[in-house]
């Protein structure tokens, strides 16, 4: 939702109780500006960048050129994106996905 140069994120923060040591998870809802929410999504993106800045990959069957990288994220109630890695999914809340291919 978009209110005025503002974006509503509504995400879920996990709270460790004591004794069983059980997590609630409470929601939490925050405005965010564009500003701030397009800063963090292009620093997101430069280092995910760096990390993948190879237009060749060499392995022990040859040569590969990477073309498509597809992966999910999460964004925390500060506006900050996370990789979601293998497991997580559906189980850490709502999550973005991105499909990025190689610019012809």
């Amino acid at each position: 939702m978009s209110n005025g140069g503002f974006i509503t994120v509504v995400t879920a923060e996990e709270e460790v109780t004591t004794r069983s040591g059980a997590a609630d998870v409470t929601r939490v809802t925050k405005q965010l500006s564009v500003e701030t929410l397009r800063g963090k999504f292009v620093e997101f993106m430069n280092n995910l960048d760096a990390a993948f800045d190879s237009d060749e990959l060499k392995t022990q069957a040859g040569m590969f050129q990477l073309e498509q990288i597809q992966f999910s994220v999460e964004l925390s109630a500060s506006g900050d994106f996370k990789l979601l890695g293998t497991g997580v999914g559906v189980g850490a809340g709502a999550a973005l996905s991105f499909v990025l291919t190689r610019k012809q």
